[in-house]
């Protein structure tokens, strides 16, 4: 009886140490993947750049990502105001969300986590707050935080580093300093706040805030006060290169009903649009996408 447990201990000893031998991708490959649900765009948006797109079962519908080609074939596109059956019929592992969604679904939480599903509810970072941000995101994901941090930091320098390129060669062409932007970020002509992720991305790509001085409409707010009035004196007295139009959900206009607008005419500045994600959402591909779009806007290159 002491041989044959003899045998069988030393046969289980040698399989432990054959897995233990084996090539990482062999072993992670042997893994259950991480089942993960994202009701949130921002958060979708992190974890496609992070690249773990193919853990995400399903995601926000209401709120999709601009980067959906970037995503399997069979995710779930969900309701901001979804059901927890509906969401543990997936089987998920993760579950990430933001604080409106909870606000929307108060017991949704609570639910999931009794039926045994890690919730994460992670508003979106501020610029500054960014790299904390993605690095526990990689943390929650199981991919390397350090890798996250670094993307990050080159992207950054990356974008910083072309806007000055580019700065450089039309300065030596017209003898201008920054190009003057100011960005409509909603209809009531509210722009962006000091410090807000937009402010911080035009500032990155090279251009100047013509609004660094406005106030946010209340404490942590992206947006702040602005009017016609302002846009219309600041154009008049410090000139005005670029009038910006943020598209998207919270500025849902053409270009062609800005230029229709009775007093645009005046500023004799050029219109562009960014669309909303790839200029206000804390995100890695909106960063780069965003970055690159106001670098050629500004300057003409990408």
């Amino acid at each position: 009886m002491a041989h044959k447990i003899t045998i069988y201990f030393f046969s289980f000893l040698v399989f432990w140490v054959s897995l233990t031998l084996l090539p990482a991708s062999v072993a992670e490959s042997a893994m259950i993947p991480l089942r993960v649900v994202s009701l949130y765009a921002g958060h979708t948006d992190n974890i496609i750049a992070l690249g773990a797109s193919d853990r995400l079962v399903a995601i926000s519908g209401g709120d999709e990502s601009e980067f959906s080609s970037h995503l399997p074939p069979n995710v779930r596109r969900l309701p901001m105001k979804t059901g927890v059956e509906a969401i543990l019929a997936l089987k998920p592992d993760v579950v990430l969300l933001r604080s409106l969604v909870a606000q929307v679904n108060p017991h949704l939480p609570e639910a999931l986590e009794r039926s045994g599903v890690a919730v994460y509810v992670i508003d979106p970072p501020s610029w500054d707050g960014f790299e904390e941000y993605l690095i526990r995101l990689a943390e929650i994901l199981g991919t390397d935080p350090e890798k996250a941090r670094k993307k990050l930091e080159n992207l950054r320098e990356s974008i910083a580093q072309d806007a000055a390129e580019a700065a450089c060669n039309e300065n030596n062409e017209k003898n201008k300093g920054k190009p003057r932007i100011f960005l409509e970020a909603t209809r009531e002509l509210h722009t962006c706040a000091p410090g807000a992720w937009a402010a911080r991305l035009i500032e990155l790509a090279g251009g100047l805030n013509v609004a660094s001085g406005a106030l946010p409409l209340r404490g942590g707010s992206p947006l702040a006060s602005w009017g016609v009035e302002r846009v219309l004196e600041m154009a008049g007295t410090a000139g005005l290169d670029v009038y910006l139009v943020q598209q998207g959900p919270m500025n849902a206009v053409t270009l062609d009903e800005v230029r229709a607008r009775p007093w645009f005419a005046s500023l004799n500045a050029r219109l562009a649009a960014v669309p909303e994600s790839c200029l206000s959402r804390p995100s890695l591909l909106g960063l780069e996408d965003g970055g690159r779009m106001l670098i050629e806007i500004f300057y003409g290159r990408k």
